[in-house]
């Protein structure tokens, strides 16, 4: 495999980041662990990912990614996939954002700082740094600049996979919790708690006669912390707070999705924080960042 996994590592926690691949984080371990997120290593191998254009579709390379929200607005600003902006296209996320490669403008040890390629349909270019702390947090800031030739208005999406049995918290009150259930005659709801204001998913497999079940919550949290466990770890992530006026309405400040088939492979827990929604002007930039701890259960 020609895989390009560059990794960094401080205080036990190591970090893989695939540059060629969107700047995509890939790998996560404590102290020699497993790998703590869902990624798809078979597709590691650069030589084997898509031509990036504007007709590009999505490839499940999972891990941590950055997109820009909202969703229903990534391909209507464009014209270069007319199809694609009539039609208000929700799916594919860019592709020049989640799967092209990434520059390397410096690296250390246990950092990392990287820069995409101008995107000709979001109209922006993102750079990401991350690092590994002498403490074993993990910091990760998305810097999205407005390289267009006129203003655009986004947020900065930051997406987090695990595997889809994985239990997830996070603190927030009923009116603040908004659950959509994926229903058809193949998908039901995936079970959830909301007690003593902390919401959890349930995860659990399709019951018979339905071969997936998929929900989505959008939530405006109590506190700037969500929590996973996997493996024998916990593994937090902190994140800034905003008003919720900041967040546009049709996202969450944070956002779950959680996903199970019949089989093993497919089972997906996405964790998403959205930044305020922001107008750029032309060169302006806007600044969005995690913490990741990971303690031991």
């Amino acid at each position: 495999m020609n895989s390009k996994v560059q990794y960094i590592s401080n205080a036990g926690i190591t970090v893989g980041v695939l540059p060629e691949i969107g700047g995509t984080i890939v790998f996560v371990s404590k102290n020699g662990s497993e790998n703590l997120i869902k990624s798809n290593p078979e597709l590691w191998d650069v030589t084997k990912k898509p031509i990036v254009d504007e007709h590009t579709d999505f490839v499940p390379y999972c891990g941590h990614t950055v997109w820009l929200g909202p969703q229903k607005e990534w391909w209507i600003h464009q014209t270069i996939n007319e199809e694609r902006q009539r039609a208000a296209a929700e799916w594919p996320p860019d592709p020049y954002l989640y799967i092209a490669e990434y520059s390397v403008i410096q690296r250390s040890e246990s950092a990392i700082h990287i820069k995409g390629p101008h995107s000709p349909i979001s109209g922006v270019t993102i750079e990401k740094e991350i690092a590994v702390n002498p403490d074993g947090s993990v910091f990760i800031q998305a810097i999205v600049t407005n390289t267009g030739d006129k203003p655009c208005a986004w947020d900065v999406w930051h997406n987090t996979r695990f595997d889809g049995m994985c239990k997830m918290s996070v603190s927030a009150v009923e009116e603040n919790v908004r659950i959509v259930p994926v229903l058809s005659e193949a998908s039901t709801e995936m079970p959830y708690e909301l007690q003593n204001e902390t919401f959890s998913y349930c995860p659990q497999k399709p019951p018979k006669g339905f071969s997936e079940r998929s929900s989505k919550t959008f939530i405006y949290p109590k506190e700037p912390q969500i929590s996973i466990a996997t493996g024998k770890f916990q593994f937090q992530i902190w994140f800034e707070m905003h008003k919720k006026n900041l967040i546009h309405p049709e996202q969450g400040l944070v956002e779950i999705y959680n996903h199970t088939e019949n089989g093993d492979g497919n089972d997906l827990l996405e964790v998403e924080y959205h930044s305020p929604y922001t107008t750029l002007g032309i060169g302006e930039e806007m600044k969005s960042w995690e913490v990741w701890q990971i303690i031991d259960l």
